[in-house]
């Protein structure tokens, strides 16, 4: 059914999993739970390794080694976190999208790809393949990338801000394309369910807001160590910073506020710089 239509939108277009599932089945007769499964388990070990590998770039190795391991402590005691939250509403996407943004920021910050020509083409290449998991996640991720690189002239950038520019443009419109493609010629008929696509009106119950701010409380204290200049992200980390707040402000409007699943890819992608400015304001710390 996902594949030949007859689902709600949004949900409708979300059919990466589902073309692999039914790959799976048909070569390897394997079943869809199973099939699932083995998806959430792969991307969840490649995610808790990339955001450890994404740790090291936030120029830990001058400080002790105490403290070094203390960051990657903080950071898989936010990894747990955030998963608890996210299985009250698992999606099968949840997990993908999670992988593509910690995957893509470790590109932009060089830490599997020396070669830069070869990372764009990887940022851009994951990013279309996105779109079919959660276009959403790939445009709002590379739109905050432009944004901040194009009002924030001080921004160290790996890759170099004019290669950042193009190679976020491209992946965003790429992204956008896929979507269009699954709106317009995929699934034509595909409708919004009775709650529409505006959802403001459902995120005004006080409790919706208190489940939102309970799950996000590691991001609201990033919030509150960058607005009062306790802890200054650069480069990567001020992009993605970025691309939350905007996602943050779509996700109040078109989701519900306490379907914190929906937030975990920008979440996890700032649990290294979270770790970081926690530790950072530490009594007596060295960082």
């Amino acid at each position: 059914m996902h594949l030949s239509g007859g689902i709600d939108a949004p949900f409708q277009y979300r059919i990466g999993n589902w073309v692999i599932v039914d790959w799976m089945y048909r070569l390897l007769h394997i079943k869809t739970y199973d099939t699932l499964t083995a998806i959430d388990v792969l991307c969840l070990v490649l995610i808790l390794w990339l955001v450890l590998h994404l740790l090291k770039s936030l120029n830990l190795s001058r400080a002790l080694s105490s403290t070094h391991f203390l960051s990657m402590a903080v950071a898989l005691v936010l990894a747990e976190y955030y998963l608890v939250w996210g299985h009250w509403f698992q999606d099968a996407e949840t997990l993908p999208s999670i992988l593509f943004v910690v995957l893509s920021l470790n590109l932009v910050c060089r830490n599997l790809v020396r070669n830069r020509a070869l990372a764009c083409i990887l940022l851009v290449g994951l990013s279309g393949l996105q779109g079919f998991f959660r276009a959403d996640v790939a445009v709002v991720l590379h739109v905050g990338f432009f944004l901040a690189l194009l009002f924030r002239g001080k921004i160290s950038v790996p890759l170099g801000r004019i290669r950042q520019l193009a190679t976020s443009l491209a992946a965003t419109l790429l992204a956008g394309c896929v979507q269009l493609y699954l709106m317009r010629v995929r699934f034509p008929n595909a409708r919004y369910g009775p709650g529409g696509v505006v959802r403001l009106a459902s995120n005004i119950h006080p409790g919706i807001w208190l489940t939102m701010l309970l799950a996000l409380a590691p991001y609201g204290v990033l919030l509150i160590l960058v607005a009062t200049k306790r802890y200054q992200p650069d480069g990567p980390e001020r992009m993605m910073l970025t691309s939350s707040l905007l996602y943050l402000a779509l996700w109040a409007t078109v989701g519900l506020l306490n379907e914190t699943r929906i937030f975990l890819p920008f979440a996890f992608g700032l649990i290294p710089a979270t770790a970081v400015a926690v530790v950072k304001n530490l009594p007596d710390s060295p960082i």
